[in-house]
Formats: structure tokens, C-alpha cells, sequence
């Protein structure tokens, strides 16, 4: 008998992608032997350079509009093409399961979005809404017969980023004021702007006055060295937040990252970071790194898991106090600076 190949199909964008790590990493573990093949959108590729989970990756355009007949075709002809024994899918449509039943693929796992779900898929998994997402396309596992409880997104570091990234971090200084004369905290400051999100008018973004004022009282604290990151689409805020913050200390490392495993390793070798529901978020998770997390329109509680390093903040919390989240929450990051300067500076004494 021949290796079975299974094929995950998992669309979204960086962040979804290594919430899915979880449910691969399980299937890693009880099958060690199985070819593994993930079909993603091109915007979320790169995820191969963070794990070695995967053994192939298949790029579909999900969000092309519009979206034809024939592009779904398409799809279903890769599928079709793969020879693939196994499949399974995070879609919640009632139309994945068609298109997995079309396929022709013999196990095909999904979640149970209705009739049409329990006719087409050899197993339709309930459909769990309210828990860390991470957990949720780990439920997906059980239709393959796997138990055991999930553990977090894991990622790994390249040796390549990794030297790069210590270099760009040496350009800063050594020291940043401490009284013990110790090596400066690293503070990882990322705006994490989403255009495809502010085009679906979901705004979880922070306003450039307020990072610029986190930056300065960061900038201004004995022992702590901010630093700066962005990708292409954090320039303008970026931009805006460096000239606010000229003069003061600060290491620019905005657009010198320059891929998904660049980024990897500079979370690594920061003591924290502060950002918004964004991939940076998800990614600081997967490698276990403290963070605070700016929160504004989106549900904490799904996005982020329960553990003392990782720090969720919303509009009328002060560190300390539970996590209330308003039944209408408004758009953008409401949180005032001074709130979150206090959590860094109680996230790093409890790191």
C-alpha cells in the first residue's frame, strides 16, 4: 500500500493559517507517514517558511472577484488531480461538502453545517463556534479518528532569519538606561494593518498618535528599547509614527523584514510585543512569546487562548480586571496609551 496523501483545505490569511497548525500537527503526530498537502490563498503561502508541518502547499485564489464557475472548477479539477485519499476543511458553507463530495477523495472530513454536510462527508464534525480558534479547527481531527486534547500553534525559527535579525538588533543599544546595567528589554512595536480587513470595513487598527505616545513612554522608561516593525501595508502608520517619535530612542525596524520567517525571528528575539488582532499576533502565540494585544471590533476569546503570557486589552479595561466585552463593540483600537504602557511594563516583570 502507498503512502496516504491527505489534503487540508484551510482559506484566509496568515493568522487562520497557523490557527490550523494545531489540527496539522495532530495528524503529523498520529500519522507520521502521510503526505500532507494544504490548499491556502496565495496571500497566506509563506506559512511553509514558519513549519515543517507541510509537505506541499496548492494556492487558490478564494477571494478573487469575481469569482466564476469556472474558477471553482478549476479547484475541483487540483483536487481531483491530487489523488488524494483524505480531505479535510475549516469551510463552514454547506457548499464544501459538495465540493469535497465532487472531488471524488474517499474520507472527507468537515464541519457539520447541516443535511447536505452529514449525506456528502464520511464525517461531520459539530461546529463549535465559542472557543480559541486554534481549538476549533482542531475539532476537525476527531473526524479522522485522532483524540487528545490540542496544544497551541507551534513555529519554528530559520538560522538564516535568525542571524539576520540579531544583526539588525545590534544595531540598537546594548544597554537602555537600566540600573543594573543589563541588556535593554526589547519591546516589539507592530502596527499590524490589515488592507483586506479595512476593505471588508472590519477597522482593528490603532491610531498613529496613540503608538506614538506608547512608543515615547516606552522610549522614556529605564531599561526598556522600543522597537519599530510594519509590513507593507503598516508604511503610512509607520511613516507617521516614526516622525511623531523623531529624536527619541527608538530601533527602526520597518521594512526590513522580509519575509514571514524574518518576522518569526524578530519576535523571537524581543521580550514582547504589542499589536492587534493581526498574523504578527498569531505568530508571537506560535512561538510562545508575551504579548499585549490591542482589541477592538473582534472576539478576544476566539482569537486569542487562555494562558498568563498573552495579554488581551479593549476599550475600559485596566490591566488586572476581567476582560468584558461589549455586546457592540466599535470599530478601531480604543484603549489609551497609558493602559497599555502600564500592561507592557506588568507583562515584563512577570516575564
Amino acid at each position: 500500500m502507498g503512502t496516504v496523501r491527505l489534503v487540508a483545505i484551510n482559506f484566509g490569511g496568515i493568522g487562520d493559517e497557523i490557527l490550523f497548525l494545531p489540527a496539522l500537527a495532530s495528524i503529523r503526530a498520529a500519522h507520521r507517514h502521510w503526505h500532507l498537502t494544504l490548499v491556502l490563498e496565495p496571500r497566506s503561502a509563506s506559512v511553509r517558511q514558519i513549519t515543517d508541518l507541510i509537505d506541499e502547499t496548492i494556492e487558490f485564489d478564494i477571494k478573487k472577484r469575481p469569482l466564476h464557475t469556472s474558477d471553482l472548477c478549476h479547484l475541483l479539477s487540483l483536487l481531483r488531480e491530487g489523488a488524494f485519499d483524505v480531505a479535510i476543511s475549516s469551510g463552514s458553507s454547506p457548499l464544501v461538502s459538495a465540493l469535497l463530495f465532487l472531488s471524488g477523495i474517499p474520507t472527507r472530513v468537515g464541519y457539520d453545517s447541516g443535511g447536505l454536510a452529514r449525506l456528502l462527508l464520511t464525517a461531520a464534525v459539530p461546529l463549535v463556534r465559542d472557543q480559541y480558534a486554534g481549538f476549533m479547527y482542531h475539532d476537525l481531527v476527531r473526524g479522522l479518528g485522532i483524540a487528545g486534547q490540542p496544544r497551541l500553534p507551534e513555529a519554528s525559527v530559520g538560522a538564516e532569519s535568525l542571524e539576520r535579525m540579531r544583526r539588525l538588533l545590534a544595531e540598537g543599544p546594548a544597554t537602555a538606561g537600566g540600573a543594573e546595567g543589563g541588556r535593554a528589554r526589547r519591546v516589539l512595536i507592530h502596527p499590524g494593518t490589515s488592507r483586506l480587513a479595512l476593505e471588508k470595513g472590519i477597522v482593528k487598527t490603532w491610531s498613529a498618535d496613540a503608538w506614538a505616545s506608547l512608543v515615547a513612554m516606552l522610549a522614556g522608561a529605564p531599561g526598556i528599547l522600543p522597537v519599530l516593525a510594519g509590513g507593507p501595508d503598516d508604511r503610512q502608520t509607520v511613516s507617521e509614527i516614526a516622525c511623531r517619535c523623531a529624536g527619541l530612542r527608538l530601533l527602526q525596524a520597518a521594512g526590513r523584514t522580509a519575509s514571514l520567517a524574518d518576522l518569526a525571528a524578530l519576535i523571537s528575539l524581543c521580550d514582547l510585543i504589542v499589536c492587534v488582532d493581526s498574523a504578527p499576533m498569531h505568530l508571537a502565540v506560535a512561538l510562545g512569546k508575551p504579548l499585549v494585544a490591542l482589541f477592538g471590533p473582534t472576539d478576544e476569546r476566539r482569537l486569542l487562548p487562555a494562558d498568563p503570557r498573552f495579554l488581551a486589552l479593549r476599550a475600559g479595561q485596566t490591566p488586572g480586571e476581567a476582560l468584558s466585552r461589549p455586546s457592540r463593540p466599535a470599530p478601531g483600537v480604543r484603549v489609551p496609551p497609558e493602559t497599555v504602557y502600564q500592561a507592557v511594563l506588568d507583562q515584563l516583570r512577570r516575564g
